[in-house]
């Protein structure tokens, strides 16, 4: 594997020689038609509050390994994102960037997706530098949309992205303005934000003034960059209708997507809420909730679906339910998810077996890199098991290991490790 920080040398990630890309010509597109989000497969229909089947990245893993390049996307996103599957976001990344260096210029711009998502990326890379970079590589391999997409990427972040100041950063204005000419939204947006940065009023507002014709002649995801647009040219009560107009325009949009299986489920719960712009009460609720994470894989909506179960809130109580969605959200990044499937284990009884699975679930909610009160402290809770052996074999080195790399962040760590008789880590907080 190469590592992401050895491919991005250059753009910031390290200090190794920069890789200077040539200039590339840009075919301006027409709009995108809506796409699914990256998923390995077409959405199958779906029975609203039903379990989905557990899923196993083996069968994907075995096409990769014959040379299917798609396999090794479809592999990687469930590594990601799958049900049942403790998220692996180093396999994941390998195996993407080897379908990407194989020309699946799908995994390429799928992976740029990816890393603006909070994963327990192991390189630490800004998503700005990671994005760029896989846009980079499917330019390189003919892909029109990913050239569009590294030039815009250069221009919203021009310091991360310094690299590219000499090559594509001379033709990214054009590129940005042709692709706006065109109707593309992404481009449009882009130029908008940029102006409204440099405090280019008018210009920010000739961009707004075309993202919302499109919005109102049917290209519904130019409604929402112009959504909380300021439009300071226009009274507040014509803002008013306006925020509202957009509003029901994108709800809607956003709920017939979601219920196509096409993602903005977060959003289509934004909207049917009490302040929404489309209230619909708590069935519809419930039912994006649902969608949002059993479709576009949205694991805090795991964790709130799965406290409905709990309570019975909106759908019938359902233990079995509720544990399923707990544990969905705790392989995917939760740790009060974590937390939560801990107790349910607790209130099942003890004894060794249910101290191994508190074991395994308490690995899973312990990072470090994230410096998250949460995380540290299941953290410590795994150091606490490991010197005791509980649940596992007895090794007080590991504690101690633990403790030290928490310590910098907590007190209680600290005070863990003078209690071990240990030393303490000479950037540690505290006395």
């Amino acid at each position: 594997m190469i590592a992401l920080s050895v491919l991005l040398a250059g753009c910031g990630a390290s200090n190794a020689p920069a890789r200077r890309a040539e200039a590339r010509q840009v075919v301006v597109l027409p709009p995108a038609p809506k796409v699914a989000p990256a998923e390995p497969v077409k959405v199958p229909d779906i029975q609203l509050f039903s379990l989905p089947p557990a899923e196993d990245p083996a069968a994907a893993l075995a096409r990769c390994e014959r040379g299917d390049l798609e396999g090794c996307r479809a592999a990687g996103w469930l590594l990601l994102h799958g049900f049942g599957v403790a998220e692996e976001a180093a396999r994941a990344e390998e195996l993407y960037m080897k379908a990407c260096r194989g020309k699946d210029t799908k995994a390429c711009m799928d992976f740029a997706v990816e890393y603006y998502h909070w994963h327990d990326w192991p390189d630490r890379v800004r998503p700005q530098v990671a994005a760029a970079s896989s846009h980079d590589l499917a330019c390189e391999r003919g892909h029109q949309e990913g050239c569009l997409a590294l030039a815009l990427d250069v221009l919203r972040n021009p310091e991360e992205l310094s690299v590219y100041r000499d090559t594509v950063g001379k033709t990214a204005q054009k590129t940005a303005e042709d692709a706006c000419a065109a109707s593309n939204v992404a481009a449009c947006s882009t130029l908008m934000g940029i102006a409204q940065l440099s405090g280019d009023r008018p210009r920010a507002e000739a961009m707004g003034t075309k993202l919302l014709a499109m919005c109102r002649a049917g290209e519904m995801e130019a409604c929402w960059p112009v959504l909380s647009y300021p439009w300071s040219n226009r009274t507040p009560e014509e803002r008013k209708s306006l925020t509202r107009d957009l509003g029901r325009r994108a709800c809607k949009f956003a709920q017939a997507e979601c219920r196509a299986g096409r993602g903005a489920c977060s959003f289509a719960i934004g909207c049917v809420g009490d302040d929404g712009f489309e209230p619909q009460g708590p069935a519809a609720v419930t039912e994006f909730t649902y969608r949002a994470c059993a479709v576009s894989r949205d694991f805090k909506r795991c964790e709130e679906l799965a406290d409905m179960f709990e309570r019975g809130a909106g759908v019938p109580k359902d233990p079995e339910k509720a544990g399923f969605f707990q544990m969905a959200a705790c392989q995917h990044g939760r740790h009060e998810a974590c937390w939560r499937t801990v107790l349910r284990l607790r209130k099942q009884g003890s004894g060794p077996d249910i101290d191994r699975k508190i074991f395994e679930i308490t690995k899973l909610g312990c990072r470090i890199d994230e410096r998250d009160i949460g995380w540290l402290r299941s953290c410590e809770r795994l150091a606490e098991m490991y010197e005791t052996g509980t649940g596992t074999q007895k090794d007080v080195e590991k504690a101690v290991e633990i403790f030290t790399a928490v310590c910098p962040h907590r007190e209680e760590s600290c005070d863990e490790l003078r209690r071990l008789k240990r030393p303490v880590p000479p950037d540690a907080d505290g006395p």
